[in-house]
């Protein structure tokens, strides 16, 4: 109980009050509201629009600044007061995530931070992402929901969404892991529960090709 309340305690003293469910975990709301504001990304590529949690949270964050988020999802899409609150900041799109980023390739609009939380299809990711890599700059930031994987010592967590992309940006010499949540031991001591999360990462671009060429 006392958990319990130290987390609402913590949760509304640093987030802005999100009226929008969202499937989430407390720190990691928390933790992806802290990275979008440390950031302060410019253009927010997002995978996964769902019915707006995290996409709530990244657009508080960047008003802040000026920047603006790029949403997609095919089958959901927030409700239409949600988009209104944030139309100076928010831009969905009913596309599939290839359908986006080729998109915004084609007219030049960078993102400068990534995340995926899209459909528990491990190869949809991994795609995205190497096709991202064509053309986003150095130091663009990269985050992922559900990045645990199964069979480690929280049962509950199920999902094969980072199944091929977690491996690939582990061993990629492009990549620089930044910070991440671990779905098999607590995090942080203030949450309820023996876990309090399902894994969140993040990773900043900094492609060896760049670092050789400027060497050169």
């Amino acid at each position: 109980m006392l958990r319990k309340i130290l987390t609402k305690v913590v949760t509304t003293t640093y987030l802005p009050s999100n009226p929008y469910p969202g499937e989430m975990l407390p720190i990691e709301r928390l933790r992806l509201f802290q990275w979008v504001r440390k950031c302060a990304p410019k253009v927010v590529l997002e995978v996964g629009s769902g019915v707006g949690g995290s996409t709530f949270y990244m657009s508080e964050a960047i008003r802040e600044h000026g920047g603006v988020l790029h949403t997609c999802d095919p089958l959901r899409r927030p409700p239409e007061n949600f988009l209104k609150r944030f139309e100076d900041t928010l831009c969905y799109h009913p596309l599939r995530s290839d359908e986006l980023i080729s998109w915004m390739r084609h007219n030049s609009i960078a993102p400068d931070f990534i995340f995926f939380d899209g459909p528990e299809i491990p190869e949809l990711a991994l795609d995205d992402i190497r096709s991202l890599e064509e053309w986003i700059e150095p130091g663009c930031y990269f985050a992922m929901h559900d990045w645990e994987q199964a069979g480690g010592a929280n049962r509950k967590i199920v999902s094969i969404k980072a199944k091929l992309i977690r491996p690939y940006l582990e061993n990629s010499s492009d990549w620089v892991q930044e910070d991440l949540l671990s779905g098999h031991q607590k995090n942080v001591w203030w949450t309820k529960g023996s876990f309090d999360s399902v894994g969140l990462c993040l990773y900043r671009y900094s492609p060896k090709r760049v670092a050789t060429s400027m060497a050169a």
